[in-house]
């Protein structure tokens, strides 16, 4: 599950929400679906279900999909002057279920405030958005087996929901300091991520590879305007020093191999091979899920960091809007960010009671004179 979340900068009217994420939906016909469990596969089959918009009263990223209920992949609700849009992973990646929510914003300002004429910047036609850029661009290889390494898990006692901690700051800001140090946005976020992390390790965990995974939006270098799931994910391992400038050399250097076209057509290949393989087609999906539970097993990463980057919307309804959020859920720890205008919000999502490296996360960032406003879900019993 993850959630996005965009900020008005008036409180929402309920039945004005209703009327437009009805209307998106006709844009985004893929997103009336339900999972469905077949003999070899679980796929999306079409639905004339309607969501309901309530206000918020779960806690974020409450599970939707429910195998013994027909429930769409997606819930929108609001509380005060945010729209939350939450979707289950399999209906789409992060940068379609952020163009539904652009498109939902886009019409419901539109109509409360009548405005008659606006453009989206997503005119992607029904075909292109329902269609399957994995298997546009899948292209058989042999995959070479990785050398495994110790991975650093991190540890402690889980609590019993998503924790929440968001920290927004000013955009220029976070990019002059990433340019200070010759790398991306990215690279220097995973950097300190890496950084307060080794500081929190024990002893025993020093020689071990701290993984990070980092999503990669594939419409980025593959001709695609789908609205499914079309993204792949890089892995960087680091096991250095503590010093923040070798931190980064390191991760900059590896990012820029990764996010080379060649390196990602042969990662979104070995993602692929599986649902192209013949004899594992075959396999009926009870074994397939049982199998997949002790691969699952054995692919270890620290933490995971999702950048949706800047997000723009038409120029009619900019100002209405105050910022944009994202989260991710997990059973571990995540940053997820985007920016939009002057508001970078930087996201921890945990599971985890001990909150030392998302403070140190946080210090580090403000020691560089970065001004953070912190946020959090409140948790009972937790301070």
């Amino acid at each position: 599950m993850f959630r996005f979340v965009c900020v008005l900068k008036e409180n929402i009217d309920k039945n004005i929400l209703q009327e437009s994420v009805n209307e998106a939906l006709k844009f985004f016909p893929n997103f009336r679906s339900i999972l469905k469990k077949g003999f070899f596969w679980h796929y999306l089959e079409t639905t004339d279900f309607n969501p309901i918009i309530k206000e918020e009263k779960k806690d974020i990223c409450s599970p939707i999909y429910n195998k013994r209920k027909k429930k769409l992949l997606f819930r929108v609700n609001y509380y005060k002057n945010r729209i939350n849009l939450e979707v289950y992973h399999a209906l789409t990646d992060g940068t379609g279920a952020l163009e539904f929510l652009k498109t939902i914003v886009h019409i419901y300002i539109s109509k409360k405030y009548d405005i008659e004429e606006f453009n989206f910047d997503y005119d992607a036609s029904i075909n292109e958005k329902s269609s399957d850029s994995f298997n546009k661009y899948y292209k058989f290889q042999l995959n070479k087996i990785e050398k495994s390494n110790k991975v650093y898990q991190i540890k402690g006692d889980k609590l019993n929901k998503i924790r929440v901690i968001n920290g927004c700051m000013n955009t220029k800001d976070l990019i002059d300091l990433a340019h200070k140090y010759n790398t991306t946005l990215t690279g220097l976020i995973v950097s300190i991520y890496i950084l307060a992390i080794k500081e929190n390790m024990d002893l025993k965990d020093e020689n071990k590879f701290i993984a990070i995974d980092i999503p990669v939006n594939l419409r980025k270098y593959f001709k695609s305007q789908i609205a499914r799931n079309f993204f792949s994910v890089i892995k960087l391992k680091y096991n250095g020093s503590d010093n923040l400038e070798d931190i980064i050399k390191y991760v900059d250097k590896n990012l820029k191999k990764e996010l080379k076209k060649d390196n990602l057509f042969k990662t979104m290949n070995k993602y692929a091979t599986f649902e192209h393989n013949f004899l594992i087609r075959l396999i009926p999906l009870f074994v397939k899920n049982f199998i997949l539970k002790i691969i699952i097993k054995f692919i270890k990463t620290t933490s995971t960091v999702t950048n949706l980057g800047i997000i723009k919307v038409d120029d009619s309804i900019k100002d209405y809007i105050d910022s944009f959020e994202v989260y991710v859920s997990t059973d571990k720890m995540q940053i997820s960010m985007c920016s939009y205008l002057d508001k970078l919000n930087i996201s921890f999502t945990s599971m985890f009671d001990n909150m030392d490296i998302i403070k140190c996360f946080y210090r580090k960032l403000s020691s560089f004179d970065v001004d953070i406003i912190i946020s959090s879900n409140n948790i009972e019993g937790v301070e």
